[in-house]
């Protein structure tokens, strides 16, 4: 059942569609985790903001703002649209109907990205300018009980120019892998499997903030100091871990403005990268045909992580514990309880929009309470790690 067919029916409802209900109840509990993930940063954000020194870019600010316009121009020309079409009959209509509906799809999911990716961003840059200490002896310690030795591992791969060039690249085409995903998943009409790929998404990234303040780090690169030979045959002629300079200000105090626009990853633990090899690797486990180069690249992307992006092995360790506990934690711990392939109406007994009111949505909750404590849980322990963490800067 289509979302313009619910909204003919009972009336459309901007909560429900944000909760992609209209792909079944086990996509509308997994958007329910996801927004639950939003709310939590994002009251850690709006709280420790205004007590750092950190503000943000007013050119990043009008960006913002000029995209959310034109998402709300894209909403409104979404209705406008599925209004025109909703009797139609037309084999045409049909098919310029399914397409709108995919086309939604893929704006929710960007959506919830977008939001999850903006707050889990800022809090690692609030994370960076408390300048905790570092726990990088710590880090290569554990590595050294492991029979790991970083400097090592990056000359016996910087001595094999060809393996230096493929981990590189793999290593860069996170991003590229990660939207491919969402827009194959949205364009195929999978909601409940792309609302499974965004709750992993989401724990995980929770995942993310809580560990960064456990064991805040510099990164291997800043510990072991490697000689420009270490590494010379991965980027030739340009310098290796840019995102340091960005750690280096925020630690010192001399950046103190957030750019939206142009932020760079500053978390060494866990491993982020991994995360999302995992995630995505996961969500396409029923495509073989993607399934399978997928997880060679991000296999490469994995072991990348190390000599590229500057991790030590227990942050790549770490990192796919948390996204596998995720995945995990989702599958089992709430329990399969819909069909992948069957769509609900919308309720009239439906929740409010979950970003305008989160608590009446989830006290009305029918998946049971296991669902509710495990959302709570998860947004109490961020909210108590950050306080804490606070507690020793003021």
């Amino acid at each position: 059942m289509s979302t313009m067919t619910v909204a003919n029916e009972t009336g459309f409802k901007a909560g429900e569609w944000l909760l992609l209900a209209d792909y079944g109840v086990l996509a509308r509990r997994n958007m329910v985790v996801s927004w639950s993930c939003v709310i939590a940063l994002s009251l850690v954000v709006s709280i420790w903001l205004p007590m750092s020194a950190l503000s943000f870019q007013q050119a990043s600010v009008a960006r913002a703002a000029s995209s959310l316009v034109h998402g709300a121009a894209a909403f409104a020309l979404y209705l406008a649209v599925s209004h025109r079409l909703r009797n139609n009959k037309d084999p045409v209509a049909a098919y310029l109907s399914t397409g709108l509906e995919r086309f939604a799809l893929l704006f929710r999911g960007c959506l919830l990205i977008g939001a999850i990716g903006s707050a889990g961003l800022i809090f690692t840059y609030l994370a960076t300018a408390s300048a905790p200490p570092l726990k990088d002896a710590f880090l290569a310690e554990l590595d050294g009980y492991l029979g790991f030795h970083w400097p090592s591992f990056l000359r016996a791969i910087n001595d094999r120019p060809f393996l230096a060039d493929l981990l590189v690249k793999a290593y860069v085409s996170t991003a590229a892998m990660t939207q491919g995903v969402v827009i194959w998943l949205s364009m195929r009409g999978q909601g409940e499997r792309l609302s499974e790929f965004l709750a992993v998404l989401c724990l995980s990234s929770l995942g993310l903030a809580v560990g960064m303040l456990l064991a805040p780090a510099a990164g291997a690169f800043i510990y072991f100091e490697p000689a420009r030979e270490l590494f010379n045959n991965f980027t030739p002629g340009r310098d290796m871990w840019p995102f340091l300079d960005a750690f280096n200000r925020l630690r010192d105090g001399s950046l103190t403005e957030i750019d939206i626009s142009a932020v760079q990853g500053v978390v060494s633990f866990p491993s982020f990268h991994t995360m999302l090899g995992i995630v995505t690797t996961y969500a396409l486990r029923d495509t073989r045909t993607l399934f399978i180069p997928a997880a060679i690249i991000n296999g490469l992307m994995v072991v990348a992580t190390l000599p590229v992006g500057g991790h030590y092995l227990v942050d790549t360790l770490a990192g796919a514990a948390i996204s596998i506990a995720a995945c995990h934690g989702l599958r089992h711990g709430f329990g399969n309880r819909a069909s992948s392939r069957q769509s609900i109406g919308l309720s009239s007994r439906a929740a409010p929009a979950l970003i305008l009111s989160a608590m009446p949505l989830l006290s009305r909750l029918k998946s049971g309470t296991r669902e509710y404590v495990f959302v709570m849980i998860a947004a109490c322990l961020v909210t108590y790690i950050v306080i804490d963490n606070l507690r020793g800067q003021f």
